[in-house]
């Protein structure tokens, strides 16, 4: 009893992540904060592109190619509040917000997701001096939540090993030629794997990562992310 005691005034100290209403029933979040977020709900089926709801089927991109992925999980599109929260917790240092935003998105994948499951999830890698300078990799934090929600094994290998400048500066041309000989793979990988990363925009880095981890036994290679972009820019 003492201790339904405590959690209960616990639970009446919190408050919503986002507007601080005293409702935060849904992972930290009222009721209308969980609603008005922007939940991706018309989107390609292979990478998960933001589409017109008149406009079904695969978008142009992966028409004209198949990416080297099979297919994006993305809870969101990159807009706000995502679009301030993300980059708060990835250059500000507040990863707090990776606690609600985690739970979210395994439900979204519980929901989403058909088939058998993922034989790991592995976190797209940051370069060693820049996971040091940031204190923590975003997408790792965030693999680790989903890894003990969803009960699938977190596998880290794959490992940055070229410093390389910020995608999001560089033509779609350019970040391509920026990512080449950037990543090895450290251990054998699973035959299914899930990458795990906190927004999606052109698609870049998880197609090369996901080359790579074909070139190592993989046969499939998910992606799942927060948020994407609406568009390939």
């Amino acid at each position: 009893m003492f201790k339904y005691i405590i959690n209960s005034c616990l639970d009446n100290i919190q408050k919503c992540s986002l507007c601080g209403a005293s409702d935060h029933r849904f992972h930290g979040l009222c009721e209308g904060c969980h609603a008005d977020l922007p939940w991706l709900i018309h989107a390609c089926p292979r990478c998960a592109l933001p589409l017109p709801r008149h406009l079904s089927g695969l978008c142009s991109h992966c028409s004209n190619e198949l990416p080297a992925f099979d297919k994006v999980q993305a809870a969101f599109t990159y807009s706000f509040p995502l679009s301030q929260l993300i980059p708060a917790i990835k250059y500000h240092r507040q990863p707090a917000h990776l606690g609600w935003l985690a739970a979210t998105l395994s439900d979204f994948i519980r929901q989403r997701h058909e088939g058998r499951w993922p034989d790991a999830l592995i976190p797209v890698p940051m370069h060693p001096f820049s996971q040091i300078y940031r204190g923590y990799n975003q997408a790792e934090l965030l693999a680790q939540r989903l890894s003990h929600q969803l009960h699938i094994p977190l596998q880290l290998s794959l490992r940055k090993h070229r410093r390389t400048p910020k995608q999001m500066s560089l033509s779609l041309e350019a970040r391509r030629r920026n990512l080449q000989d950037s990543f090895t793979v450290r251990s054998t990988a699973p035959e299914y794997v899930a990458l795990i990363d906190d927004v999606m925009t052109t698609g870049t880095t998880v197609s090369t990562l996901a080359r790579l981890l074909r070139e190592h036994g993989c046969k499939r290679v998910d992606v799942w992310v927060l948020a994407r972009t609406p568009e390939n820019r």
